[in-house]
């Protein structure tokens, strides 16, 4: 016979596991929420008060945030679409097409041809699959978000220490997302001298779209500026256009992740170091939701460590 307590606790195991499975392919989800959360929710507090419902505080707060990405993203894709309809003109005069003899080399590669068999037609199919996981984890993500802040859900725990432990994890998410907003502001700002120097039109709308891209993990600003440098290689030459990709990847890409991310979310329980770590080691691991995911589970492990391992051990080195 077993023992009861030993079964239920069991049971209750098996049963959270079974649910971190259910929910695992909506991290994705959970993450974007709980950055919206952390953004929309000091935004819903200040519109509260000259709107007396929390809902409509909440859908004034969620608006905001929707139309900016909206704007810039039509901006981006004005910017983008401005650009590429000037290339064709600019190689027609420059000979390109007859040069290479771009036409005749596609047809005799047979890419159209293998685009429209079986393996194109499931590359395409897989890029339409990815996007509408990606809009699904988008829905999910907001409406998440909007419930927690319209609702004010928080966790009821009665236990001292696990609170202490939650205050830890939400100061530490705090300055995550925080972090996250600054690198973006300054990767933006250091994009302007180099937009300036190459001397590319309208850099302070291309330095607006680097620090909005920049909010995006992994692929961020290199939606931007590859591009770009794909200009630059046909409107100015090669060392041009490799100068310019090597800046941006060093002080745009590179730099503002390294140092600005980590150091704007240390706090007084978690380091730079620690955070520099889960941010890393969390893309490396998770993907794009690594860049909250990582940096949770480091804030996680520091706080329990903080609480149940290091606090009672100093207060039995002071007795």
């Amino acid at each position: 016979m077993f023992d009861k307590k030993v079964l239920s606790t069991l049971s209750v195991f098996a049963g959270v596991l079974l649910v971190i499975y259910l929910l695992r392919p909506m991290i994705p989800a959970f993450c974007l929420a709980l950055v919206l959360i952390y953004v929309t929710a000091p935004l819903t507090t200040f519109f509260q008060k000259y709107m007396k419902r929390r809902f409509l505080s909440t859908s004034a707060s969620f608006s905001v945030i929707i139309l900016s990405f909206i704007v810039l993203t039509l901006l981006l894709l004005g910017e983008v679409i401005s650009e590429a309809s000037q290339l064709p003109e600019y190689l027609q005069s420059q000979d390109f097409f007859t040069d290479l003899n771009l036409f005749e080399r596609i047809a005799e590669s047979g890419l159209l041809k293998n685009l429209l068999t079986e393996g194109g037609l499931k590359l395409i199919a897989n890029v339409a699959v990815q996007m509408g996981n990606a809009l699904i984890q988008l829905f999910f993500g907001l409406i998440i978000s909007f419930f927690v802040v319209w609702k004010e859900v928080q966790i009821p725990v009665k236990d001292e220490k696990m609170n202490e432990v939650l205050s830890i994890i939400d100061k530490g998410i705090n300055s995550v997302v925080l972090s996250l907003l600054l690198t973006a502001i300054v990767a933006g700002l250091i994009s302007i001298p180099i937009y300036y120097v190459f001397d590319l039109p309208y850099p302070l709308l291309l330095a607006a779209l680097t620090g909005f891209l920049t909010l995006l993990p992994v692929i961020g600003a290199w939606l931007l500026y590859i591009p770009i440098t794909g200009y630059l290689l046909f409107a100015r030459g090669f060392s041009d256009s490799l100068v310019f990709l090597v800046l941006c990847a060093i002080f745009i890409s590179t730099v503002p992740d390294i140092v600005v991310r980590p150091i704007a979310g240390k706090t007084k329980e978690v380091g730079a170091i620690p955070l520099l770590i889960g941010f890393t080691s969390g893309l490396m691991v998770f993907g794009v939701s690594g860049i909250v995911l990582g940096p949770l589970i480091v804030i996680g492990a520091m706080a329990f460590w903080r609480v149940y391992m290091r606090e009672p051990e100093l207060e039995i080195e002071s007795e």
